[in-house]
């Protein structure tokens, strides 16, 4: 017999593990936690909500302890990144289903139990799912469902084409903008905002690749599912709120900078005969948005935007020429 958890519950029936990496987040933890439970978005359920949180010191814990005691809360004492953090959930839950939600989301009342609903019902070979994801505004967060990413991709945001011709099929082909996403199908790729997976396909793939510092880590894993022979579903009968890059927000120049090294490390380990030109047209769009950023700072000195954007840029470029993230007390 499976022993109960401290919610009383038996691992064994519970129907989903929610796992939440946080760091230096605690109101949007907080507004996470409470869509969850008090305003119903675990409703129909029998769920369990693992939250890791990386050495937080805005007192994300003592929130956690004090407002929300039925959290299975992992404190650590050190920056686990990421997709250690995601890992060390994944390790520790007990549902059939686990699901990775980002911190920054909230979730209407039953979203998660129409979700599973919808998994259950799948065949086998249906690994995930994501459900619509709307932005704080109320639109569709468009890369929510997507293609994978491919050198032509990558070589097209490198030089600003997807910018350029953002309705185009050919310079933007990764975000499917000629699909409105009002109808469920099979996709390539969702976002790790919301990736509802089966558990025991999980068990076997293993965890994340914790050789990413901060993004692809979902794109890795989606291609890995697809790679196995596992099928993605996009579903748009239910859906979350995505408040989109609340950390990323605190830290741009850095999550910026090392989102690069990410994109290397995707395609040297998925397109590794691409990787020596990409890194040539990555490092040549980044000049490229180097001097337009720099000419427009000479004609708008003051503009907040565009130093901010500047100083990005640089940092990524230092990344590109290193290969290696900047170490910090963020995620990398």
């Amino acid at each position: 017999m499976p022993e109960p958890s401290s919610s009383g519950i038996d691992p064994s029936a519970i129907d989903l593990s929610v796992v939440i990496v946080t760091h230096q987040t605690r109101g949007q933890v907080r507004d996470c936690l409470q869509s969850l439970y008090a305003d119903g978005g675990l409703r129909g359920l029998r769920a369990q909500v693992i939250l890791i949180d990386n050495a937080s010191t805005d007192g994300t814990v003592e929130m956690a302890r004090t407002e929300f005691p039925q959290v299975h809360l992992i404190a650590s004492d050190e920056n686990l990144g990421f997709t250690r953090g995601n890992n060390a959930g994944i390790a520790v839950a007990t549902g059939r289903n686990v699901l990775l939600l980002n911190p920054d989301t909230i979730v209407p009342d039953g979203a998660l139990a129409k979700c599973v609903a919808f998994l259950d019902g799948q065949p086998d070979d249906v690994a995930a799912m994501t459900c619509r994801v709307h932005l704080a505004d109320g639109s569709l967060q468009p890369d929510c469902a997507r293609r994978l990413p491919s050198p032509w991709v990558e070589t097209c945001r490198a030089l600003l084409l997807d910018r350029l011709f953002p309705k185009s099929d050919l310079f933007n082909p990764e975000w499917l903008v000629r699909w409105d996403k009002s109808d469920a199908r099979p996709v390539p790729c969702i976002v790790g905002a919301f990736m509802l997976m089966r558990r025991e396909v999980v068990e076997k793939l293993g965890g994340l690749d914790e050789r990413f510092f901060l993004m692809y880590e979902d794109t890795d894993y989606c291609k890995r599912l697809g790679d196995a022979g596992y099928k993605i579903w996009y579903w748009p009968d239910a859906h979350i709120v995505h408040l989109k890059g609340q950390w990323t927000k605190q830290q741009p120049m850095i999550a910026f900078a090392n989102s690069q090294v990410s994109a290397l490390i995707y395609f040297r380990k998925h397109h590794p005969r691409s990787v020596w030109w990409l890194r040539i047209v990555m490092r040549l769009g980044m000049e490229m948005k180097i001097g337009l950023l720099r000419l427009n700072a000479l004609r708008r000195p003051n503009d907040e935007y565009t130093r901010s954007h500047l100083e990005m840029a640089r940092a990524a470029r230092a990344t590109l020429k290193t290969g290696q993230p900047i170490r910090y007390g963020g995620w990398a």
